[in-house]
């Protein structure tokens, strides 16, 4: 990312960029699924918009920057969890703010990825329906139009938002949708998961009866961006999808991950927004049996980004002295013809050297064939000759 971007917040809640105030502009449609004559073309034409959006990210936060600041609203740009709460304490004694309504806070990722309830409780913000501010999970920024895409949002929220005084959103870098044409398309496909009809979906771009405060968050983002072999993982959906096919996570399920983010994407972002050091251990909860990949509705390739990813562990000197001396010998073994032609009994002794007591214990392993690779092979040449 522009470092530009992270030079400072905003001096005060009054410094902001002057324009002209753009109207509200908000879709409230028919409830019902978008229909598409060749929804495989059109799929294929978002994805490629998603990556697209992605691979030119600084240029396409300007653009949402230009066209969204104005005298009502204003940017934070926040490197961290720190610059977030810096902000908003300044915004919040600017505001001379006592209470806040906090709609979905329990299904925000955002909100929950902040603690953003926790800080409130520390800095003795009520939480109220008729707060003095509101703050809300912006689920995508329409970087063509300068809007900010809500989801989930019930009858009166394009109310709430046009007349309450004080708006703020959150939203990180990775959210952004570079044509608004694909709004439809991205709350169809993220439906799976939040239930969102195009009745629930409000487009916002300010309102002169009110000012708007925004807060982009990078939170190590920008460290996926360096890789481009795994970088498209922000083009992430979170809809929810692959957890619920991924062998791994339906026995494991979230405690592991000890995080907001969970499941077969999370296998390659946590240890870049996280440290390496911590989250290690999930680059290798995968199967690589692509039972994820086959549901994504973008088709993000999820397995060749875990590969990549222990790549850049193993490259990053990231294993300890014991784990690089174990892939050693386990390489050497399974690129020799000699000692994978070895017998059942000769297999398992070595297999058992590689895996703890304690897993042999509590699991059955799956026994070798009696017969080698080259017999059973040799056998099915015969059969079919």
């Amino acid at each position: 990312m522009n470092n530009d971007y992270y030079n400072s917040f905003l001096d005060s809640s009054e410094k902001v960029i002057e324009s002209s105030a753009g109207p509200a502009r908000f879709k409230l449609g028919e409830g019902g699924e978008v229909k598409f004559n060749d929804a495989e073309s059109v799929i294929s034409r978002f994805r490629a918009s998603l990556r697209n959006t992605i691979e030119n990210l600084d240029d396409e936060l300007t653009r949402f920057e230009n066209n969204f600041a104005n005298k009502h609203n204003a940017i934070f740009w926040a490197s961290d969890y720190n610059d977030v709460f810096e902000g908003l304490k300044r915004l919040i004694k600017s505001q001379k703010a006592k209470s806040v309504r906090l709609p979905n806070v329990n299904s925000s990722t955002i909100f929950r990825e902040l603690g953003i309830k926790y800080f409130l409780r520390d800095e003795k913000i009520e939480l109220a329906e008729d707060g003095d501010m509101q703050f809300f999970n912006a689920d995508r920024l329409l970087s063509d139009t300068g809007s900010i895409l809500l989801l989930n949002q019930t009858n009166n929220s394009l109310a709430r938002l046009t007349n309450h005084k004080t708006n703020v959103f959150f939203t990180t870098i990775d959210r952004v949708l570079g044509n608004s044409d694909w709004v439809e398309v991205f709350q169809q496909l993220v439906s799976y998961k939040s239930g969102c009809g195009k009745q629930d979906m409000i487009i916002f771009k300010g309102s002169a009866n009110c000012n708007n405060y925004l807060f982009i968050i990078d939170n190590q983002r920008s460290q996926l961006l360096h890789n481009k072999e795994i970088r498209q993982s922000l083009c992430c959906l979170q809809c929810g999808r692959c957890n619920d096919v991924c062998p791994v996570f339906q026995t494991i399920g979230e405690e592991p991950y000890n995080n907001v983010f969970s499941g077969p994407i999370a296998n390659v972002m946590l240890p870049y927004l996280e440290t390496m050091e911590s989250y290690r251990h999930v680059l290798y909860a995968c199967t690589m049996c692509g039972r994820c990949e086959e549901v994504c509705p973008i088709g993000l390739p999820i397995r060749d980004m875990i590969v990549a990813a222990r790549h850049s562990l193993i490259e990053e000197d990231g294993l300890e002295k014991s784990e690089r001396r174990m892939l050693a010998v386990m390489r050497k073994m399974l690129t020799s013809r000699s000692k994978m032609n070895a017998s059942s009994f000769i297999k398992r002794y070595l297999i058992g050297k590689f895996i703890s007591s304690e897993y042999h214990r509590s699991h059955r392993l799956t026994p070798f064939s009696k017969e080698t690779f080259n017999k059973s092979y040799k056998k099915f040449i015969e059969n079919e000759q």
